[in-house]
């Protein structure tokens, strides 16, 4: 049919023709692997790298391409990658081999014999990986893999540069035509409803549509294990399995649930090794279609908390305390960690007779919401009571009442060094924060009155004698 039309000079849109005669993209699948290791990731990413490509095997459902950013002093492998180098370079990956390529008109300055440094932590760097990789690489569904290092407030951060990267930066300088399908943050403590919020799609910038990161600190996931599932039918590594998925069929959706189901044996494995390493480690994988309703319940359950005396009480179901929540970070080995489940949260809210009705109401349609945004997750023995595929998320609230004296300094609350938790945008020490939108979406600058999450703990943690005529920060 295709050659006739063409024959009697006739042409459409590919959009207007039958979906049999548009021209499908070459692969299944591209999976953009960007390694931010220019810091002490080096080395331990190159292990990550060995695993994720033995385990795709050269499946031709999959094309595996690499930015890669390195550092000198972590490690001399020259192996992995054909070479030892420090600098930012581009691969196509294979089960044996990695292809070199030269950046294109996306990234000029990389060439297969230059010696490029890129900052890892600059989003248009990011950017121009997904452009390039799609340009050169098409395929029906797109995957991202970010591996460095993160702690909920910056992540990819670039030694040799001085820089980090800001979460809401993503959003802003990172377009909507580079979003992907499928995203897996290889960084700590990323497992957040204000980051999942941040990447939702519809935000007017870069999103993915199904998110997988860690809410606590720990090790990568086994994606060796993951990778080893997504096998076409005839492939020779799914031989005698029957539990592989084919990459034709894969959806974002598979490959998340996947993650969370292969990342959580793995865990377990490792537990029965080195149970007191492990007892502590979780994983989620989250819709970011459905976190828009998430906020809106969380926001409406904020406006019910401000309407009475509720601080002390909400503070005592968030704990440390005798109610403690099963995924507490306020406070852990690596210090500072506001971070609290958020699911577990919403249900002691829920349960709670001392609040009342329209406030337990409220956390119950909030728990139900936060129930659709978690497609699975797993929690290790160090978090009793936690409900796959219910827990896994966290959200920011601090002991904002906390004081310190710090080095040099007067006591400070810790609210009040939370600055990086803004519905503005500042810069520090080589990093963008604050730009929230979960912080600035719903609430109208400059009213005095609590209309969003971010309100309700500003309007109870602001301290007031900075504010002799008693407006709180709020009124940003």
């Amino acid at each position: 049919m295709t050659s006739l039309l063409l024959f009697l000079g006739i042409t459409f849109p590919s959009s207007f023709l039958p979906a049999s005669l548009q021209e499908e993209p070459p692969h299944p699948w591209t999976i953009l692997i960007y390694g931010a290791a220019d810091n002490n990731a080096d080395g331990h990413m190159l292990d990550f790298l060995n695993g994720i490509r033995a385990a795709v095997a050269d499946d031709p459902g999959l094309q595996l391409v690499l930015f890669i950013d390195r550092h000198t002093g972590f490690s001399s492998d020259a192996a992995t990658l054909g070479e030892n180098f420090t600098d930012a370079r581009l691969y196509l990956l294979h089960e044996k081999t990695a292809e070199r390529l030269d950046g294109g008109a996306e990234f000029p300055e990389i060439t297969l014999h230059s010696t490029y440094e890129a900052d890892s932590s600059d989003p248009e760097n990011l950017r121009k990986f997904i452009a390039f990789s799609k340009r050169r690489f098409p395929a029906r569904s797109y995957g991202l893999v970010i591996y460095g290092h993160a702690d909920g407030m910056t992540m990819c951060p670039d030694e040799q540069c001085h820089r980090q990267m800001g979460i809401a930066e993503l959003t802003e300088k990172v377009t909507e035509e580079e979003s992907v399908d499928f995203m897996a943050l290889e960084l700590c403590n990323m497992g957040g409803v204000e980051i999942a919020y941040q990447w939702r799609p519809g935000n007017g910038g870069f999103s993915s549509e199904i998110l997988v990161a860690i809410p606590n600190a720990g090790p990568p996931l086994d994606w060796h294990r993951i990778f080893a599932r997504i096998h076409g039918r005839g492939h020779p590594t799914a031989a005698g399995r029957t539990d592989c998925i084919d990459p034709v069929e894969m959806s974002a959706r598979d490959f998340g649930l996947l993650a969370v189901e292969e990342g959580g044996r793995g865990r377990l494995q490792a537990a029965a090794e080195h149970p007191e390493e492990a007892a502590r480690e979780s994983v989620g994988a989250y819709d970011l279609l459905a976190v828009e309703q998430v906020k809106q319940a969380v926001d409406d359950l904020a406006r019910e908390l401000a309407g009475g005396n509720t601080k002390d009480l909400f503070e005592e179901l968030r704990g440390p305390g005798p109610r403690g929540t099963v995924m507490n970070y306020v406070r852990d080995r690596f210090g500072e960690r506001p971070y609290v489940d958020l699911y577990d949260l919403l249900k002691r809210a829920a349960e709670c007779d001392e609040l009342d009705a329209e406030a337990r109401e409220a956390a119950r349609a909030a728990m139900e919401k936060t129930d659709d945004l978690v497609l699975a997750s797993f929690g290790m023995s160090g978090y009793p009571g936690f409900e796959p595929g219910k827990n896994g998320v966290f959200i920011v609230f601090p002991d904002g009442d906390q004081t310190e004296r710090r080095l040099f300094a007067a006591d400070s609350r810790l609210w009040q060094r939370m600055d990086w938790y803004l519905p503005h945008g500042f810069k520090r020490d080589g990093a963008s924060l604050g730009s929230w939108a979960w912080c600035r979406d719903g609430a109208t600058a400059g009213n005095s009155i609590v209309e969003n999450w971010f309100e309700l703990l500003d309007s109870w943690f602001d301290d007031s004698s900075k504010d002799p005529e008693g407006l709180n920060s709020y009124a940003w």
